[in-house]
């Protein structure tokens, strides 16, 4: 159980929100909530210290504080602002020109226009607090809310940034270079829902700035004729705006937005219009123009693959309810199969696997699992086959599915391979491809209300299409069927679990338009030339503002550390670098050719062997080795070493610290000016192995990046196959 429900609030709020991106049932004070961990204090201090006090903006500040000491978080905050700042000791209406504060032991949650707070029972708890807060603060405030996240050791905001975005809201991060702690700004990014990187001290004008231009923006009404229709001309100037930015992005980007809600679609282009500063929809069209990247940005807001495990956990609960029904009659020789379009990052797909999983296993005779999960988006497909989440998802998976499900890498938890395998990740258009057949239930969560009524009803036709009789079909919390629809009917109308109504089966609509599998099939990548930087510095518009040089306490204890101490570094298990002080550098050696992290091959040749000695040694003893090594032609000097391998027992892999002492000439236990050569067969045999452990490498590394092809292309094809024999289903109907 999690310290308090995630989803709640768009839970009770699921019959208000009709859009993707609401624009009404919101409360009116603009509220920008700060998200952060070690090392955030100093950011927080820089940005209330330029956030002007009449802002008309509300500050909510969100940390992991130590559950035992008593947070002293708001007397530092007040020294920095003329704001009121208030620690939230219980339920407050959220006034504008304040900052809020947690307390410690408690997580934040935003409802109604108020903030609440709950006891958190366990440590686990603590570190996805701001996640747990962003959640609430995007299903209650949508685009009337800016969430930021500083400088943090883990992961926690990568969830709630998706959510602040899904709803419409500002998403910042700080820039990872000057965060003292770069963990959670970096999977913020690396969730690509990240609207700027910015500096602490550039962050306050930007956001008054994005709030500004909200009424400035003109345009069109969104009780207008569909965007898209090219039937008859436009009658202003701004409706041909508009027609020329979704033209622009359809020729760009291959996708068609004819089918969305003009309303949707109109606000996913006002919140890119002040992400960009523009408040004429003319000017962004230059933007999308100019700018390279913004075409594909306001794709992936229009698209928005958002979701998370168990979302909406009630309702989950109930589809857990239904499972033993759907495997009702199932042999082991028979298959279930699950179909969820719309599976942006795979969250969903992974976390039905998990339930039917779990069913399975109760099983004497399981009949096999296999989930089809289909989405526009090609870069969250990738993401999903990968299986790699933050560690923040601990907010909605529970310690017993993390540990069965989950392998807990640095990077967060990895989805392990016998969960991963009962999944098929493909490139799917629902209104244009053949849809999977013969499936037993549908999960087709929050993807109905990007849609206009037409291409709804066509989706249920399709749905009703590809169940077996009497299959269920799961819908999000701000969907449903009609009442008294001949396609399906209602099993548990309030979690939106509805079941097909057997019927002869009609043929589904012929598509108009090539569907996301050919546009792949068809589309070749580019060949990328140089290495490719993701860097806030590298957009467009983007202007680094100054930063004032500022060393921390740990930074200049680590100098005066390497001041008095030997060279180290510091390698993983294969040898690879990891860290080296800054006077190491010296003792390394670069050839010609591609440049290697791994230290045997980098090391001056004269420390080689004895170097690999030591460090195998260490891996087999797990205690500390020293060997002395007589002068070594270091820079033109002949230098004698001491070379100590310490094992790192703490750290969470097997890695290795390399000490290099010198020793001074005529010191005790130092080696003899007169170095005898090595035996020239211990240096064959070295550069032997050195070009064996070369070969082997290269070996991996082509089998791994064959196999990770040959697997999206197995999935490629199966889904092609399954939409051929759907399409054979077809025509047999028809022919009937």
């Amino acid at each position: 159980m999690t310290p308090t429900d995630p989803d709640s609030a768009e839970e009770s709020r699921a019959d208000d929100i009709d859009n993707v991106m609401p624009s009404s049932g919101h409360a009116t004070v603009r509220v920008v909530g700060l998200g952060g961990s070690a090392g955030s204090i100093p950011a927080l201090k820089t940005f209330f210290e330029r956030m002007p006090a009449d802002s008309g903006l509300a500050f909510v500040v969100v940390m992991h504080l130590s559950p035992e000491h008593v947070s002293t978080l708001p007397e530092l905050l007040q020294r920095s602002t003329k704001m009121r700042v208030e620690q939230v000791t219980g339920t407050l209406t959220v006034q504008p020109d304040t900052v809020y504060v947690i307390p410690p032991r408690m997580a934040l949650k935003a409802v109604d226009g108020q903030l609440q707070v709950e006891p958190i029972t366990t440590d686990h708890g603590r570190h996805v607090a701001v996640d747990l807060f962003f959640r609430t603060l995007a299903d209650t405030h949508g685009p009337r809310a800016a969430a930021i996240v500083l400088s943090g050791a883990d992961g926690d905001g990568a969830v709630g940034i998706k959510r602040i975005k899904e709803r419409g809201g500002l998403t910042i991060a700080q820039d990872p270079d000057e965060a003292e702690h770069p963990g959670m700004p970096r999977t913020s990014i690396a969730t690509g829902m990240v609207d700027w990187s910015l500096g602490v001290a550039e962050m306050p004008q930007r956001v008054l700035d994005y709030f500004d231009l909200e009424h400035k923006i003109k345009l069109p009404p969104e009780d207008g004729p569909q965007p898209a229709a090219t039937a008859k001309p436009p009658d202003s100037t701004d409706e041909a705006a508009l027609r020329d930015v979704l033209t622009f992005l359809r020729t760009r980007t291959q996708r068609d937005f004819a089918c969305y809600k003009r309303a949707t679609i109109l606000r996913r282009i006002a919140r890119r219009m002040q992400v960009n500063g523009v408040a004429d929809l003319h000017e962004y069209l230059q933007c999308l123009r100019m700018r390279p990247g913004e075409a594909g940005a306001l794709l992936q807001d229009l698209l928005i693959s958002v979701t998370n495990f168990f979302r909406d956990p009630e309702c989950f609960a109930a589809l857990e309810k239904e499972i033993p029904a759907i495997m009702a009659g199932k042999r082991h020789t028979d298959a279930v199969r699950v179909w969820v379009p719309g599976c942006a990052t795979g969250e969903e797909a992974y976390a039905i696997a998990m339930l039917f999983t779990e069913h399975a296993s109760a099983m004497d005779a399981p009949p096999a699992i296999q989930i089809f999960a289909s989405d526009l988006d090609g870069d969250a497909i990738q993401a999903a086959r990968d299986g790699i989440y933050p560690a923040a998802i601990a907010a909605d998976v529970s310690e017993e599915r993390l540990r069965r499900f989950f392998i807990k890498e640095h990077r967060g938890y990895r989805i392990r391979r016998e969960l991963r395998e009962t999944v098929l990740f493909a490139l799917h258009d629902v209104l244009k491809d053949s849809p999977f057949s013969r499936v037993d239930l549908i999960s087709c969560r929050n993807l109905l209300i990007y849609l206009n009524r037409e291409a709804q009803q066509r989706v249920l036709e399709t749905f009703h299409f590809a169940l077996v009789p009497h299959g269920r079909l799961f819908l999000g919390s701000s969907e449903s069927v009609d009442d008294g629809s001949p396609l399906f009917s209602v099993i548990d109308k309030k979690h939106r679990i509805f079941q097909q109504r057997p019927a002869p089966r009609g043929s589904v609509p012929v598509p108009s338009a090539p569907g996301a599998l050919t546009l792949a099939l068809e589309s070749v990548p580019p060949v990328r030339e140089g290495p490719v930087i993701a860097s806030a510095a590298l957009r467009p518009g983007f202007a680094p503002a100054p930063t004032e040089p500022r060393t921390s306490w740990g930074e200049l204890h680590l100098r005066l550390l390497e001041s008095i101490g030997p060279p180290s570094i510091l390698v993983d298990s294969e040898h690879d670098i990891v860290h080296l002080s800054p006077s190491a550098g010296r003792f390394l050696q670069f050839t010609g050719g591609e440049p290697s992290r791994n230290l045997l091959r980098a090391v001056n040749p004269g420390l080689r062997i004895e170097l690999r000695a030591a460090l195998f040694q260490a891996a087999q003893t797990q205690a500390a080795v020293e060997v002395t090594v007589g002068p070594v032609d270091i820079a033109g000097q002949q230098v004698a070493l001491t070379l100590r391998v310490v094992p790192v027992k703490d750290a969470s892999a097997d890695m290795f610290l390399v000490l290099l002492q010198e020793v001074a000439p005529g010191a005790a236990g130092a080696p003899q000016p007169a170095r005898s050569e090595a035996d020239p067969v211990a240096r064959q045999l070295d550069r032997e192995l050195e070009r064996l452990k070369a070969h082997l490498r290269d070996t991996v590394e082509q089998y791994e990046a064959s196999t990770e092809e040959l697997k999206a292309s197995n999935e490629e094809l199966q889904a092609m196959n399954e939409e051929l024999r759907s399409a054979t289903e077809e025509l047999e109907t028809s022919r009937e």
